[in-house]
């Protein structure tokens, strides 16, 4: 996967099994060591259902886009009108570990903000763990900052304890 053109696609019923797949490796990759691997396990059962992902297909306030270097599946995006008027929240963000600091990460990033201009949106918010060092570091240098904590229980004892970080857009 070291060559070929990035692109970002509209998540598709045929990519369901795909996009799961690649969260499963991308999620234990990165998180297994912060919140462990029951706790990832946990949190991909539920974002991952064909139901889930379902709600995507066709949705006028959702987008969920998988990144392709060449013809190999890499990473991928989710993001969402916000309930608060303005803005565009950015749900998920994950490129393969192999191809971090190739630029991928900032190039769906873009792609998101871009939308959030189209749709009349000034802010993009996201949520991030708080012992994430280096994907705050990432949404530091894009311009994001850290605007308040927040703490969510997810269910089974588990929860997230996040940054909610904003960006206002130009």
């Amino acid at each position: 996967m070291s060559g070929g053109r990035a692109t970002l696609t509209p998540l598709r019923e045929t990519d369901f099994e795909a996009a799961g797949a690649l969260a499963r490796s991308v999620w234990h990759a990165h998180y297994d060591p912060m919140i462990g691997a029951a706790q990832v396990e946990y949190m991909l059962a539920r974002r991952f259902t064909d139901e889930a992902l379902r709600l995507y297909l066709e949705a006028d306030d959702r987008w969920f886009e998988m990144l392709r270097v060449g013809d190999a599946d890499a990473g991928y995006c989710s993001y969402a009108l916000s309930p608060a008027p303005g803005e565009l929240k950015l749900e998920q963000l994950y490129v393969l570990p192999s191809l971090h600091g190739r630029g991928f990460g900032a190039l769906m990033l873009r792609q998101v903000e871009v939308r959030a201009r189209t749709l009349s949106c000034d802010m993009v918010v996201l949520q991030v763990a708080k012992r994430n060092a280096g994907s705050i570091a990432f949404y530091e240098r894009a311009g994001y900052s850290i605007r308040e904590p927040i703490l969510i229980e997810i269910g089974d004892g588990y929860v997230m304890d996040d940054w909610v970080m904003a960006k206002r857009l130009a």
